[in-house]
């Protein structure tokens, strides 16, 4: 992305009214855009699209470097020259528009000016484009302010707390390294005898002494079993799931058509085990973290600290699982680095009979 859209405009004032901003980017409805599957990616392509548009439709001029500070270390809009986050829209029955690290109907300065100006969270200018996932092309662009969202489609879900932990590519390099790819460290719980008992119980059901298996037992499955499968490429949460079927199957458990739906922590909770995937530097670890002890909810004794981790390395070209990490969530910190400050969401379920009301369009809040 052209570096010049990462700085603020010279002037609050001189931003492209967001009218226009839709006028801008019309000529784009019926672009071909091909979808890959992945979530980041097409995240990232859409956001290209989208900015080069705009660096090339007579845009503001930028704030010299020292007339602005970015006061929040995350959570500021991608296009800053613009004040502009853009959002991909494909299929399904609703459109979940996740918000990072910022409130959106909040004031809250986001860039501070010299002058005494500021752009606050609740100014950012919201870009969702609608992409026919047949016929791979931009079918709708709809430019949004958060006063216009709340108002049409509710309030902002309450922030879900994200923690998350960093592998650089290195300790990536240094994992794949350790013997099968696997960095492991017993934690001595269990009976491996137990591996006969799995198919009687739920993944969901407490940890017993009837189920738990020792990590040296899962280690084995893991290698023999997971190393080298292909975990097809689709939004990480959807992959995350994919993992936790396969890996379940591989224990012994029966999964019930909507089982893995349900969610909650651990993913496994029979096995008191949390099921990841790393194939960028980052890996989301939901609301707990074994950074801080809390007791895990309907888990036994088990608290984020001695909880089990698997957390399966995937290459992101071939989606092959190529190494994995298993260990108590305390030793994960030995070699890894957790995000010092939570990330946190903001949520707005928004109906996808909306776009198809503006098929075809450029709008803004319609």
């Amino acid at each position: 992305m052209d570096v010049r859209l990462k700085k603020p405009p010279k002037s609050k004032s001189l931003l492209t009214s967001l009218p226009d901003l839709a006028k801008k980017l019309e000529s784009l409805i019926n672009t071909k855009f091909e979808l890959t599957g992945k979530s980041r990616t097409d995240g990232s392509n859409i956001r290209k699209l989208i900015a080069d548009k705009l660096i090339n439709s007579n845009p503001p001029p930028y704030a010299e470097k020292n007339s602005y500070e970015v006061v929040p270390p995350k959570g500021v809009p991608k296009i800053l020259l613009e004040y502009v986050d853009t959002y991909i829209v494909t299929t399904g029955t609703s459109y979940n528009l996740q918000v990072w690290n910022r409130n959106p109907s909040s004031e809250s300065v986001q860039i501070q000016y010299s002058s005494g100006e500021t752009l606050q969270s609740g100014e950012v200018r919201f870009v969702l484009v609608k992409i026919d996932p047949d016929n791979h092309k931009v079918i709708a662009i709809a430019v949004l302010t958060p006063e216009y969202i709340v108002n049409k489609f509710g309030v902002f879900g309450k922030p879900t707390v994200k923690n998350q932990l960093v592998i650089s590519s290195s300790l990536r390099r240094f994992v794949l390294a350790k013997p099968n790819g696997v960095l492991f460290y017993d934690d001595m719980v269990g009976d491996k005898e137990n591996i006969k008992n799995l198919s009687l119980f739920s993944i969901h059901d407490q940890p017993t002494t009837g189920s738990l298996l020792p990590l040296s037992i899962i280690k084995e499955i893991i290698i023999n079993k997971i190393i080298g499968c292909n975990i097809a490429p689709a939004a990480t949460k959807n992959r995350g799931q994919m993992l936790e079927e396969i890996f379940a199957g591989a224990l012994g458990y029966s999964i019930g058509d909507n089982e893995l739906l349900s969610g909650g922590y651990p993913d496994l909770r029979n096995q008191a085990l949390e099921v990841k995937i790393q194939d960028s530097p980052t890996v989301d670890l939901g609301k707990f973290s074994p950074e801080f002890e809390i007791t895990a909810p309907d888990c036994g004794n088990f608290t984020t600290r001695n909880m089990r981790y698997f957390i399966a390395l995937t290459n992101p070209e071939t989606n092959i699982v190529e190494g994995a990490i298993l260990c108590q969530g305390n030793k994960l910190g030995l070699h890894f680095t957790y995000v010092p400050d939570e990330s946190y969401k903001c949520q707005r379920s928004i109906p996808m009979s909306f776009f198809e009301g503006i098929k075809g369009l450029s709008v803004f809040n319609p």
